[in-house]
This record gives structure tokens, C-alpha cells and sequence, in this order.
């Protein structure tokens, strides 16, 4: 690692480039690709592997170039009739057809003709047509599927015959001349594409899409016109045909959406899809009309998942694609049609390439009333292929100091947050670090930068979680929650008594809303950009079918009810373009649109948002526009809707007790308005009906601390309103179309005990108790946290226990450990230590490094002050971890047997002459030094200074390692080797550890 200081950086740069660099040809610097200029402009290509060509189509040159894949030349052309718009390779590798797209208008004669090239033997045949063929494409037939403007045919390029498999009503095809300057998209207006396996072909006129079953011939039709135009006109194909990209979408074989994208230009002639099914992926230009969007910023390249669209990576591209993308069978090249005529991208090889990556999405400052000093964590900055490629950073706030602002990969930025400079701003502000290269050829992500500063008087914990968090939803049954994770597509699943993530659910794209069903046993989440509703078994948290919507409906919100599941959708069929509620049958996986709502029209022009009662009496609605609808699931009708406001936004509730809550007002049975909430605590954000009462969140301002108070039900009024650690989160994404802006927002549940509020940093536990008195916290003792005993040592993990401690359970997977948590800090001698678990009776922490011999602990919560509490800390304090489990046994030693990776049992006992590895904590001082809070290196060994010795039973082992567990925080790992003779055998023989003064002794069975 290098770090370059600033006036080096522009020589130290020119020197690493050096002259062979800035003059690389073609291969541009800070782009992804190869641009292959052909002297016109190209409309297809078709890949020829078993010659190593890739056969060009030059639409406005007459001819088809040849270029070699291995060196990326074109040593030779075809010249073919004019217009060659479309190219089709034969599966035997035995003929190139080639479509000219020849369409005169009168006066003009029409040059309409198909070429047959044998590759073989260089025969060329042009055979004219009397339709325009507008794509061709080779079926395992052997046949090649023709597109014209008046038919779908096959044609036989051995005989020259041609089949009609559809007649079709005459295409409203452009005819030529056109005014130019035009792209060939733009004047075919086709595309098609073919599965691997050849059996499978779909593609697209200007007037509808079709999928073409090989083997049965039979043709089905989609449409494709009346809404957005559908660029880029590209067609991929999955290698079992099973689905396929087109337009701005993802589409399965029968022609439905399993996603689309939004803010597309819908431009034909610019873009490209490639899918990779084998790898689950899909490569794309896809260009977008975002008003962020720069024409000086260039075309991006984007690496999506394919089951949801989840963006991976994105790439900078020389010049736009503008057709056909095809993969080579080993899946390492791309080569897509562009302005200039080819590019060429290794996408197997991105390790050759320079990239700018970092090791996570968040870096979270807490400043507690416990230290007001500066706080620094290190953002790692790589190159995944190991190069050292240049970079730069600045941040959005004032305020973080990085350094260094700029060098080369890999290298560590440290970046420090004084929270002196945020002392009048009692939330948590949030920016970014942006990261810049002119060399790599990705887009760095930017890292999110939140500084928390709180007072005593705030309540709750946040937990960090990257992203956009839309929704969330208690499962009481389980003690779990879930939240919803739109960027990434995601549902997160956490524990209800630790707030630990357990897992997460892969969603279809653009995620909008959850519900339980009735019975518990399934999640059922909403999409925007999707046309189903996803299903998750939460028995096993696995996927299951998912539920089909009507042709073109979004299901933006569910709800369920004791008699009915309920989904609004916004319904895009071509004349449609307005939001319904369609009825969900979760037994048969499919939902109807309702032909009315009671004497009402199913029809809505406005966001609506649903949500249930606990009790699955009712769901109630809300419109952005100011309506309010009730459905009743005893009558299962619509019984109520109203319209009593201008607008509406905010949190969405339902009670038991036939209480409504929208925004600031509370409604009644009749959806009535009979209370207005206080709005000087600011925006609503989140309500809970809890028994005969109500809590609710609101937010002044997203870097100001948000507020929570209970609701009186009968007058409206707050109680108590109290401060949390900060603001809870309002709608982010603003969407033009009134029937996608959803300005509702959902984010506050109760879990157990609990409080879960989706907050400006992820989520934040509170107790339901969050404004009662809070006591001075109580310490009573200390021991490690592998034994549970005394003593302890400097490094160490260890636990305190003691009353008062914590006002929540929580748990931590934030490294570098924090030195806050659950509104409680710890200091040792006056110095603030890593804590990885709070609870009103215990704390685990890791001691610091720093500190030996006598100690004070000092415990601060919201409550007070504790009394110091008196210990020692020995120099080394070896004790092995007794968390083991096997079977029904618990409270193991946790030592492994190198042979087979599995923990030292009865069952599973010590052998003569092999290694284990013992997991300890206590160690004492390491070299090199580590910090306290960061987990050790996994590239360079950390070791204890001194070396413990270890017996099994009167018989010393030699000792290969002792120190830090790579990765881990505080565990220390000793390697071993047991001899193969002179050793003890028996059901319990001592292993005993001695370090310094100090030994620690367990039992494990030995056997020959």
C-alpha cells in the first residue's frame, strides 16, 4: 500500500501511466471496452466461433465485415446488396443470411432481398422479397425465422424455399428515403434473438412482440406499442429460452414482465442487453431520462442480477451501444454493436481492467455524552484485480477530514469526524464521500457519511443498515421483523430479542409494501417495476410461486384481511393508465381485477396505500389525492369512501377498535375525520395502535432528532413527547407520475417489548417503556467472556454484570466495534471501550490494550452515572471459550480437530498426532499492535508477545500459533500438535494453558 502525498501525486501518476499508456490505441483509459471503428454504421452482428470471426453488418456501406475475435482486425469484407439490416448464422456454422432492409417508396423500385452466404465454399445467393425482412434469425431446425412486414416465414437456405408460419395485418414500416441523419434501429424498428439452444426465438416489429417456438412452429403474440416506446430495440435471450431481455424490460416466455426499468429515454438505436443465465447475470446500457443525468458524464455500463434487476456494478463505455449484443460460449467476451461500429468488452477478464472498489456502503460516527472527542474509521480503497489505479475523494460535509484526498490502490483512508463542529445538531446528518478516478473503468459508489450526536434526553438505538428502507413489518409469532430494502431489492430479516440480522430475501424489483397473511405463514411483498406479488414461507424463509397479477398491473400495495387479500395495482394496459384494486387468491397464485367497489368505480388517478387491522376486520386505504376507502371483511365490500382532504401523506394505520389514522388525523368507523394530531412535532412518519393507546413518530427535520409520544385516542393530544436519537425516515424517492408517488410511509412496528422505527441510519429499537424514569445503572462484576471468570486480561473480550445496565437488548455487527450502545458507554480508567452487547443485566465489551494492574469501570446511560467498580487486570489471562454445542451437549470447549474441521467431543475425540486449534480470549498484548474494536488482519498474523505453553495431561504440545483469530475481534486462536506418543489417553485428560502467571485448565477425551 501506498499512500502519495499531494504535490507527488500528478508526477507519481504520469510515471505509474508512463508514455505506452497515454498513447494504448484503442483501449480509451478510465472506459470499459474496445471500440472497433467499421467506416459506416453497423445493424447486426452474428458471432462465427468455430472460425473465430464476428461477421458486421455495415448498413450504409453495402457489406459485411469480417473481423477476427482474436485480434479484434478486419482483415476482409463481403459486399452483399445494399442495406444489409439483419445477419443470421445457421447452427451448423454452414450459412450466413442476410436481410436487406430495401423498402423504396414509390416512385422508387423496392430492393427487398435475403442473401444466403455458404461459408463453406463462398457461394452467395440474393434472393428478392416482396415484404421488407426487417430480422432473421436460425431456429435447431436448421430453418431461419424471416420477419417481414407482412408475414413471419421460414426460410430453407439450402433450397431457397420460404414457408409462411403468421400472416400479419401490414406493418406501418418506415420507407425509404428517410430524413437522416437515422440510426438502422430507427428504420427496421425489429429485433430479434434466439436461445442457446436454438429451440426458443422472440423478437419484435413495430407493432408487437412475438415468441416463436421452434419445435411446434407455433407463434404467440405480445404487445409492445400504445405505451412507452420500447428501446433499446435489442433482443438477449437466457440460454434455455426460459427468459429474455427487451426494450426497457425483462420478460418470461409467455411474454409478461418479470420486471421493467423507469425514467428510460425508450430510444431505439441506443443500448444494448447481453444475458448471462449461466452466471445470473444481465449486462445492459440502458439510457435514462433522470434530470441528474449529464450528457457529459457518458454512457454507463451496468451489471445487473437477473432474477430483479439489482444493480451489481457499473462501467464507463467509450461511445453508446446501439444494437445487438452477443457472449461468447465461454462467456468472456461481449461484443455489441455502437456508434462507431463495434465494441468489444472483456467481461470475463475484469481483472485486467482497472476498478476503484471499497469495503463498505456506511461509515457511522457516534459522538455520545460520554466523549466528545474526534473519532476516526478507515475506509479501505482496492482494486479487485490487485492493480494500483489512482483515485481522489472529497466529502459532501464540512467537517470530515480525510486523508489522503487522493493516491493509488489498495490503500486505507482515514476519515476523522470532530463532533464539536456538530454540537448544535442533535440528529444525525448524513452526506457522502465521493470517490473519483480518471483511470478505473468503474463508477465508484459513494459511501454514506452519518454523524450522530446525542444528548441524555434522546431515546433508542439505531442499528445501522445501508440503503433505502421502505417499509416494515413485526412477525410477533416468530420474534422476528422484516424490513424492506428497495435498492437492493431485498427483505431483511432480524431477530425481535437481539436485532441481529438473520438472513435476507431476494425480491423482484422496485419492492414496495409487505403483509402476513392471516395464518402466519406467508410474507407476501408488493413491486412497482414487477408484475407479482412475491411469496416467502416463513416456516422455512424460502421463496415459493409467486402470486400472477392481470396482464400489466403493478401491485404497489397489499393488505390482508380476515375474508380477503387486496392488492392496488397500477393497471398499464394500453387505454388503461390508472391505479386498481385487484383480489388476490393466494391458493391458485393468481389475482382479478374487481370489477367495481361496491357502487364505485374501480378506478383511481392517485397513489393509494392499504393497510389492515391486527384483527383482519378491515382494510383501510388512503390516497395521495385526499380519499379514504374502508373494506369490510364480514360484509366483504367496500362500506366507505370519502374524500375530506386536500391531500394526504405521512404514516397509515388501522386500529382494532374502529379507529383510522392518516397523516395528522384520526378517523372514526365511518372513516370521519374526529381528531387532528399536533403538527409542531413535525412531519408524520410512523403510527402504532397499541391496546386502548397509540404511539406515533414524527420528523421536524432529517438531520434534527425525531419524536415519539403516545396519542390520547379519545382528545388527539400527545403525552409525553420525547426525543429519539434521530429522525425517523420520510418518503426519499419523488416519482413525476401521480399514480407512482407514494408519499405514504410505514416505519414503525413493535416487536416483543420493543419499539422498531426505521430511522435516518437504518432502524432504532426503543422499549415500549422508552419515556419512563430510567435508574442509575448498577455495576457488581467483571470476568472474561470465554469462562465466565476471573481474571482478565488487556485485548480481551469480557462480560459485566450488574443492574440497570441497558434499557434495550442489542447486539452489534459494526465494525469497528462502537463505544456506544443501546444508550450505554463504558470507560476503563477514563478510556472509552468497544461494546458488542447491551442488556439491563449484562455487557460484553472488549477490554483496551492500553490499560494493566488496577482499574475503575464507569457505566453512563440515559439514567446516570454508576459508582466505579474496582478490578484488576492481569498481564495475560488465557481462558478457552465454553461455547460449543454437539447434539444435546452445550458449554464445550471450543478447541477443533485440524483432520476434519469439527469440535473436540466425546464423540469426536483428540488423536494422537494431529493439530487442533484452541479459541481463547485473553491473551494479553499482541504484535503487531491492533486497536481495540478492529478485528485482526486476514493478509498478515497477529501474535500474542507471549507465548503460552500448552499440556495435555504431563505432556507439553508444541505450539505452531498463538494470537488473534483473523477477522475476529478480541478471540485468540492457539494451533497445537499432539505427539504421537508419550500422551495421556482417557475420557477426560487435562489441556492445560499456561501464559505468564496465569493457566487455565478444561477436559477432552484422547484416544490412540
Amino acid at each position: 500500500m501506498r499512500l502519495i502525498p499531494e504535490f507527488r501525486f500528478l508526477i507519481s501518476w504520469m510515471g505509474r501511466v508512463g508514455l505506452a499508456g497515454l498513447l494504448a490505441g484503442a483501449a480509451w483509459g478510465g472506459t470499459f471496452g474496445r471500440v472497433v471503428p467499421i467506416g459506416g454504421q453497423a445493424s447486426d452482428i452474428a458471432l462465427d466461433e468455430r472460425r473465430g470471426v464476428l461477421y458486421i453488418a455495415n448498413f450504409t456501406a453495402g457489406r459485411v465485415e469480417v473481423m477476427n475475435t482474436a485480434d479484434r482486425t478486419i482483415p476482409r469484407s463481403i459486399n452483399v446488396a445494399a442495406f444489409p439490416g439483419s445477419l443470421a448464422l445457421s447452427p451448423d456454422g454452414r450459412f450466413l443470411v442476410v436481410a436487406h432492409f430495401g423498402n423504396f417508396a414509390p416512385p422508387n423500385a423496392a430492393t427487398n432481398a435475403l442473401s444466403v452466404i455458404n461459408l463453406d465454399t463462398n457461394q452467395r445467393q440474393t434472393f428478392a422479397m416482396g415484404a421488407a425482412p426487417l430480422a432473421v434469425a436460425f431456429g435447431i431446425d436448421g430453418r431461419c425465422l424471416v420477419v417481414t412486414t407482412r408475414d413471419l416465414s421460414l426460410f430453407d437456405p439450402v433450397s431457397g424455399t420460404v414457408q409462411v408460419v403468421e400472416s400479419l395485418a401490414s406493418l406501418a414500416s418506415k420507407t425509404l428515403p428517410q430524413p437522416g441523419p437515422i440510426a438502422p434501429p430507427d428504420i427496421t424498428e425489429s429485433a430479434i434473438g434466439v436461445s442457446a439452444d436454438g429451440r426458443r426465438i422472440y423478437g419484435s416489429t413495430e407493432a408487437f412482440g412475438f415468441t416463436y417456438d421452434v419445435q411446434t412452429r407455433v407463434v404467440t403474440s405480445f404487445p409492445t406499442k400504445g405505451g412507452f416506446p420500447f428501446g433499446p430495440r435489442t433482443v438477449s435471450v437466457a440460454r434455455d429460452g426460459s427468459f429474455f431481455a427487451f426494450g426497457w424490460a425483462v420478460w418470461d416466455s409467455r411474454g409478461r414482465f418479470l420486471y421493467d426499468f423507469p425514467d428510460v429515454t425508450g430510444e431505439f438505436s441506443v443500448g444494448s442487453w447481453a444475458v448471462d443465465s449461466t452466471a445470473g447475470l444481465i449486462y445492459t446500457q440502458l439510457p435514462r431520462q433522470s434530470a441528474s443525468a449529464s450528457a457529459t458524464e457518458g454512457p454507463t455500463y451496468s451489471v445487473l442480477e437477473a432474477d430483479n434487476g439489482t444493480v451489481i456494478a457499473q462501467y464507463a463505455l467509450r461511445e453508446n451501444l446501439t444494437g445487438r449484443s452477443l457472449l461468447s460460449s465461454d462467456r468472456q467476451t461481449i461484443f455489441a454493436v455502437s456508434d462507431s461500429g463495434l465494441t468489444v468488452l472483456p467481461v470475463g477478464r475484469l481483472n485486467e481492467e482497472r476498478r476503484v472498489t471499497v469495503d463498505r456502503e456506511d461509515l457511522v460516527f457516534r459522538a455520545t455524552f460520554c466523549d466528545r472527542a474526534a473519532i476516526t474509521h478507515d475506509l479501505h480503497i482496492t482494486d479487485p484485480g490487485g492493480g494500483e489505479t489512482a483515485f481522489s475523494l472529497e466529502s459532501t460535509i464540512a467537517g470530515v477530514t480525510l486523508s489522503p484526498t487522493r493516491g493509488f490502490t489498495p490503500a486505507v483512508v482515514r476519515v476523522t469526524v470532530d463532533p464539536n463542529l456538530f454540537q448544535n445538531q442533535k440528529g444525525t446528518v448524513t452526506g457522502d464521500i465521493v470517490i473519483r478516478s480518471n483511470d478505473a473503468i468503474n463508477l465508484p459508489p459513494r459511501v454514506r457519511v452519518l454523524i450522530n450526536n446525542r444528548e441524555p434526553d434522546q431515546r433508542g438505538t439505531f442499528v445501522n443498515v445501508s440503503g433505502s428502507l421502505v417499509d416494515v413489518v413485526a412477525d410477533p409469532q416468530r420474534d422476528r421483523f422484516y424490513i424492506l430494502r428497495r435498492d437492493r431489492n431485498r427483505v431483511l430479516v432480524y431477530h425481535g430479542s437481539n436485532f441481529t440480522q438473520i438472513t435476507e430475501l431476494r425480491t423482484n424489483a422496485g419492492p414496495t409494501q409487505m403483509a402476513i397473511t392471516r395464518d402466519g405463514r406467508y410474507l407476501l411483498v408488493g413491486h412497482d417495476r414487477s408484475w407479482n406479488i412475491n411469496v416467502y414461507d416463513l416456516e422455512s424463509l424460502a421463496e415459493t410461486l409467486p402470486i400472477r397479477m392481470p396482464y400489466a398491473h403493478y401491485p404497489l400495495s397489499v393488505a390482508v384481511s380476515g375474508k380477503a387479500i387486496l392488492a392496488v395495482s397500477d393497471n398499464r394496459q394500453v387505454d388503461r393508465g390508472y391505479n386498481t384494486i385487484d383480489r388476490v387468491d393466494l391458493a391458485s397464485r393468481t389475482a382479478v381485477e374487481l370489477p367495481t367497489i361496491g357502487p364505485f368505480e374501480n378506478k383511481f388517478d392517485t397513489y393509494v396505500m392499504l393497510t389492515s387491522s391486527p384483527n383482519g376486520a378491515y382494510i383501510f386505504g388512503a390516497g395521495a389525492d385526499g380519499t379514504t376507502l374502508l373494506y369490510s371483511a364480514s360484509a366483504d365490500a367496500f362500506t366507505v369512501f370519502r374524500r375530506d382532504f386536500e391531500s394526504l401523506s405521512g404514516a397509515v394505520a388501522a386500529s382494532n377498535d374502529d379507529l383510522y389514522l392518516v397523516d395528522n388525523a384520526l378517523l372514526n368507523a365511518s372513516l370521519v375525520p374526529v381528531e387532528r394530531l399536533d403538527t409542531g412535532t413535525g412531519l408524520s412518519s410512523g403510527f402504532l395502535f397499541a391496546g386502548g393507546s397509540a404511539i406515533r413518530v414524527t420528523t421536524p427535520d432529517p438531520s434534527a432528532p425525531g419524536v415519539i409520544q403516545r396519542v390520547d385516542l379519545e382528545t388527539g393530544e400527545g403525552i409525553r413527547p420525547t426525543r429519539m436519537v434521530e429522525s425517523p425516515k420520510r418518503r426519499e424517492e419523488v416519482r413525476t407520475d401521480a399514480r407512482l408517488n407514494n408519499p405514504f410511509t410505514r416505519t414503525l412496528t413493535g416487536v416483543g417489548n420493543h419499539l422498531v422505527a426505521l430511522t435516518q441510519s437504518g432502524f432504532t429499537v426503543l422499549p415500549y417503556t422508552y419515556d419512563a424514569a430510567v435508574a442509575i445503572p448498577r455495576l457488581e462484576r467483571i470476568v472474561n467472556a470465554a469462562d465466565m471468570r476471573d481474571p482478565v486480561a488487556p485485548g480481551g473480550l469480557i462480560s459485566i454484570f450488574g443492574h440497570d445496565l441497558s434499557p434495550v437488548n442489542l447486539a452489534t455487527r459494526e465494525v469497528p466495534l462502537p463505544t456506544a450502545l443501546g444508550e450505554s458507554c463504558l470507560t476503563v480508567n477514563g478510556t472509552l471501550i468497544p461494546l458488542l452487547f447491551v442488556s439491563p443485566q449484562q455487557i460484553n465489551a472488549q477490554l483496551p490494550y492500553n490499560v494493566d494492574g488496577s482499574a475503575q469501570m464507569v457505566l453512563r446511560t440515559p439514567g446516570g452515572v454508576s459508582d466505579n467498580l474496582n478490578f484488576r487486570i492481569s498481564p495475560q489471562a488465557p481462558a478457552v471459550f465454553l461455547t460449543g454445542m454437539a447434539g444435546d451437549f452445550e458449554n464445550l470447549p471450543v478447541i477443533v480437530r485440524e483432520s476434519n474441521n469439527t469440535l473436540v467431543t466425546l464423540s469426536n475425540p483428540v488423536h494422537l498426532g494431529e493439530d487442533l486449534r484452541i479459541y481463547a480470549t485473553g491473551l494479553g498484548l499482541v504484535s503487531p499492535q491492533v486497536d481495540a474494536g478492529q478485528p485482526a488482519p486476514v493478509d498478515s498474523p497477529v501474535e500474542a508477545r507471549v507465548k503460552p505453553v500448552v499440556f495435555l495431561g504431563e505432556t507439553e504440545l508444541e505450539v505452531l500459533f498463538a494470537g488473534l483469530r483473523p477477522g475476529e475481534v478480541g478471540v485468540g486462536e492457539i494451533r497445537v500438535r499432539v505427539p504421537w506418543a508419550g500422551v495421556n489417553r482417557g475420557l477426560q485428560v487435562p489441556l492445560r494453558i499456561v501464559q505468564g502467571a496465569q493457566q487455565v485448565e478444561v477436559q477432552v477425551r484422547v484416544v490412540n
